[in-house]
């Protein structure tokens, strides 16, 4: 190829010959040439975008780190007050969303018979519009949309579709919105105060992993279930009792597992203990409203169910005590994806209990209703699609109905035309007769209101990678197309682009709120602070309505079929509804209580298992009248004995490498609901003739008395003064003994860096684990690499049980110690296990040889060796971190406490010249935790926060400390109180 003088050095001054032959990474990424060195970019220094995650319908606010031209690691907003700084593992993989290599980088068409080809976005425009401008209709069936994507996919249907415009989430909250509608006439989700509760009841809510905003529930529960202990020169208890935590239902998920009493009922029976306490609350006089016209329905069905099964009257009675007399209280309705007359039942019966003790003014608030309010429920779902025609164009807008309702894919398939708008080429795209690529969320303009007064922006934080287009922007063109331009209401010009309308929308919004400030000034302020929001008001009174609720009798204990369960379906952590499961991030990541990773499994308890002759690993069948799906078994107490249970999120047949043919998809089994809140399935074993099993990475959650995850009764540390409790060997200098330690003593003359880690606060959920692979390039290894025992995890959570109980469970982060005796380090032959002039383990990589003397050495095996050269598959080495060495074959790895972010905060001291602050260095775990586990600082400092806890909270301990490591973690205990 021939090239000039000009060009030549254009792509030697920093573009690469990389860029040269591979023309389709023209668009983003370019080493910054310094011949043309672009606008507003500074080579080597890292740059924040704040934008909004629309990973799940919570819409929490993000910070993308932008390094030369890429974005490079998501993080939360600290502003934002949906997350305030946090984010979890669904909203830490945004990137790999945005570099997945199986995304669409091209229009495709599609015939009738099945063939695909390239085709151009002037041909699919056209074909489009064509057909609008003969009057067919659109149908525009998308994942749920606010703002001003919502207000132009409002006007395009009312003026092209009748105004068939369907927010379609495969879990809508159907259940809480029409309870929510007959209790007091209001068919929305409110939001909910967690973090002000003395007491929290879940019947089946897994707030903490999926339910509603996860994340902002996990902050507010992080503080809610703290313990907070005294301070030093203190003489009270900051809080006078531990706040109470309470889950019903039929499985200990996640959230369960972290209640101080988990309450295992039949499916179903939910809505019994929630009526129950409703009825001891009303007739001992001890609630805030009359519910005396729903009185005679709630008797006359605890009548007909009989007596509670799993939890005794007194213990009953004892709830409703403790609910009614918290100063703040809360009961939460599950679970996700049920949508039934249980589902709805149990939602009534919960609303009647906050009701009854006065919370429905207090901890549940109307009138901050969740985005969630607008998903199209099943009534208005069916109606649309009877009308499907020959005559209609069905747009799927990021969504993938075809995966997460099969029993709709007909209806749709009757349909002229099908567009698919979206990023892969899942099951809804392959039926799809034109499938256009989407921009990602971090390549576009947008806005999203997930709760009620909290609009959030968001801004591409880098160029696009491949030749896709916003949606709104796509649906503007259409409208121009065919003569009739779509335009804001109030507003007498149709805009240039979607940019120019969400500008419009935003300068109603500036003066609404801010008509002092000049326009330009107050939307740079909303690109800076990451949206506008108001402060939160205090939750007006709502009033029931006074109607006859009739709810379904509960069967009273029968012989079930040997055969014959209970199904109980679950959302999984990472996964979600499964739009998520390309993401190998994700799939690597293990499930918080089996740690399982690549699959999913069936959940059974081992006296339904021995009626069947089921072993552990053995593959199951479960059949419905909608489907049948096949998976291997778990056997477990943690599941109610009537009761099967399997995760949704895996399955797919398309979507990417990742996804396709991993697990089994929980949405073959359909919406059967004669009874329970999934139906009722027949399970039997069969022949396991392929690999269908996901991968255990902690063969164990028994401690075999080693004391690894500790718990101290709240009795005895509420009473502690700060410096009881153990004393710890420091990793100081004073911390040297000379009758007992091998090493000579080692002096530290700036910083010592330490961590402390909360296990009260810790839930588990692994979004620390998740942030540590995007910060510091950790490699997925796959399914049969881990299998094999090659995870390359540096931050594991795994679950621990507490000795005597079955279901309780604790969480321990488990990363390097960076002990101050480290016994890696004397053994590696060429010194590349150091300790460096900090207090850090460190590990020169390009000093290892492999020999593994490291990790044999190391007792908390904290330690991954690299078994292979890991291809990072195109354009997945774009997010790499710059700042962090990508090992290779044959090189020992291990955490470094993000040295670079160290690094960049001692450098940022140093040029102004000032000492680091306390706080000011965050770790990505650290960063990124939703219930604040980890503190990091310099125990060097003695008022840092770091400092304070290691040698004064009388919960502190080290993991293994007889062993005379020295560790730099220390531990605080979990917390047991009784209830």
């Amino acid at each position: 190829m021939p090239i000039s003088r000009r060009t030549f050095m254009w792509l030697t001054g920093g573009s690469g010959v990389a860029l040269a032959t591979d023309p389709s990474r023209k668009l983003i990424n370019k080493l910054i040439p310094q011949i043309i060195p672009p606008e507003n970019i500074k080579p080597g220094e890292w740059v924040s975008f704040a934008t909004t995650c629309r990973e799940c319908p919570a819409g929490c606010g993000v910070h993308v780190r932008h390094r030369d031209g890429r974005a490079t690691k998501a993080e939360g907003n600290p502003l934002h007050p949906i997350n305030r700084g946090r984010l979890c593992p669904r909203g830490q993989s945004a990137l790999q969303g945005l570099y997945d290599p199986d995304r669409l980088k091209s229009v495709v068409q599609r015939t009738r018979q099945g063939r695909e080809a390239r085709s151009s976005w002037t041909e699919a425009l056209e074909a489009i519009s064509s057909r609008l401008k003969a009057g067919d209709r659109a149908i525009i069936l998308s994942s749920l949309q606010t703002g001003s994507l919502a207000e132009v996919m409002k006007q395009f249907t009312d003026r092209f579709g009748a105004g068939r415009l369907l927010m379609y989430e495969a879990f809508n909250h159907e259940p809480l919105k029409t309870a929510n509608e007959k209790l007091f006439g209001l068919p929305l989700i409110p939001s909910f105060d967690i973090g002000t509760s003395e007491m929290v009841i879940s019947f089946c809510a897994d707030f903490l992993e999926t339910w509603i905003s996860p994340v902002s529930f996990a902050a507010q529960f992080g503080d809610m279930h703290a313990f907070h202990g005294k301070r030093a020169g203190s003489k009270e208890v900051r809080a006078q009792d531990l706040n109470r935590f309470v889950y019903v239902g039929p499985r200990l998920s996640m959230t369960a597992a972290n209640a101080d009493e988990f309450v295992q009922v039949p499916p179903g029976a939910e809505r019994l203990v929630a009526l129950t306490l409703v009825k001891i609350i009303v007739e001992n006089g001890w609630g805030s409203n009359d519910l005396a016209s729903f009185m005679p329905a709630i008797n006359r069905f605890l009548k007909q169910c009989g007596p509670v099964p799993g939890i005794s009257p007194k213990r009953l009675i004892k709830l409703a005590v403790m609910f009614t007399d918290a100063q703040s209280s809360v009961a939460l309705a599950g679970p996700l994806g049920a949508n039934n007359q249980i589902a709805m039942e149990t939602a009534v019966a919960v609303g009647l209990l906050n009701h009854a003790a006065g919370r429905t003014s207090q901890n549940v608030d109307f009138s901050r209703p969740h985005a969630l309010s607008a998903t199209a429920r099943e009534a208005e779902l069916q109606g649309v699609l009877a009308g499907i025609g020959p005559r209609e164009i069905v747009f799927v807008h990021d969504t993938n109905p075809f995966y997460s309702r099969p029993d709709i894919a007909p209806f749709i398939r009757k349909a002229g035309m099908v567009v698919s708008m979206g990023t892969l080429m899942d099951e809804t795209a392959k039926a799809s007769d034109w499938v256009l690529p989407m921009d990602f969320p971090l390549e576009m303009w947008g806005d999203y209101e997930p709760v009620a007064g909290v609009n959030g922006i968001m801004q591409p934080t880098m160029g696009r990678l491949y030749d896709t287009c916003s949606p709104g922007d796509l649906f503007l063109e259409l409208s121009r197309r065919t003569g009739q331009p779509l335009s804001r209401t109030g507003t007498s010009q149709p805009p240039q682009d979607f940019l120019a309308w969400i500008r419009q929308r935003w300068e109603v919004l500036r003066t609404k709120t801010d008509p002092n400030t000049p326009s330009e000034e107050f939307w740079m302020d909303v690109l800076r602070k990451g949206g506008l929001w108001k402060e939160r008001e205090k939750p007006r009174p709502v009033q029931l309505k006074q109607s006859e609720i009739a709810f379904t009798p509960f069967p009273r204990e029968q012989q079930q079929a040997t055969d014959a369960a209970e199904l109980w379906l679950w959302a999984s952590i990472m996964l979600y509804d499964g739009r998520l499961a390309n993401r190998g991030w994700l799939q690597e990541a293990p499930d918080p209580i089996t740690f399982y990773v690549w699959g999913n499994w069936i959940d059974i308890h081992p006296g339904k298992a021995a009626g069947l002759g089921l072993k552990d690993g053995d593959l199951a069948e479960l059949t419905t009248s909608a489907g049948m799906v096949r998976a291997p078994v778990r056997i477990s107490k943690e599941v109610h004995e009537q009761t099967v249970a399997l995760a949704y999120g895996q399955g797919h047949s398309e979507m990417g490498k990742n996804a396709r043919g991993v697990g089994t998809n929980a949405f073959m089994l359909g919406r059967e609901t004669a009874t329970g809140m999934f139906g009722t399935c027949r399970i039997r074993r069969v022949e396991r003739s392929d690999d269908y099993g996901p991968r255990a990475t902690a063969h164990s959650t028994e401690q075999f008395g080693r004391e690894i995850v500790q718990w101290a009764p709240f009795s005895q540390v509420s009473t502690m003064e700060p410096g009881d409790g153990e004393k710890l060997i420091m990793p100081l200098p004073e911390g040297y003994r000379s009758g007992k330690d091998m090493y000579p003593k080692r002096e530290y003359l700036k910083h010592r860096w330490a961590m402390v880690i909360d296990l009260q606060r810790c839930i588990g959920c692994g979004a620390c684990s998740v942030a540590c692979y995007a910060e510091n390039n950790i490699p997925v290894i796959g399914k049969a690499g881990v299998g094999g025992g090659r995870e390359m995890a540096w931050l594991r959570v795994p679950p621990y049980r507490k000795p005597g109980s079955i279901m309780r469970y604790g969480w321990l982060p488990m990363l390097c110690q960076h002990c101050d005796a480290a016994p890696c380090e004397p053994v590696c032959p060429v010194f590349a296990a150091v300790h460096n002039e900090e207090g850090l383990n460190a590990q020169v990589y390009n000093r290892c040889i492999g020999t593994r003397y490291c990790s044999n050495n190391c007792p908390y095996k904290v330690r991954r060796f690299n078994w292979v050269n890991i291809e990072w598959r195109k354009p997945l080495d774009l997010q790499l971190n710059p700042e962090v060495t990508v090992r290779s074959r044959g090189v020992m790895e291990k955490c470094t406490f993000c040295i670079q972010r160290i690094r960049e905060v001692e450098y940022r001291a140093a040029r102004e010249k000032r000492p680091v602050r306390d706080g000011e260095v965050q770790p990505a775990c650290v960063q990124t935790c939703p219930t604040k586990v980890f503190t990091f600082g310099d125990l060097l400092d003695p008022n840092s926060e770091v400092t304070r806890l290691t040698r004064n909270d009388p919960r502190r301990y080290h993991v293994l400390e007889e062993l005379n490591t020295k560790p730099a973690i220390a531990y605080l205990k979990k917390v047991e109180v009784e209830i």
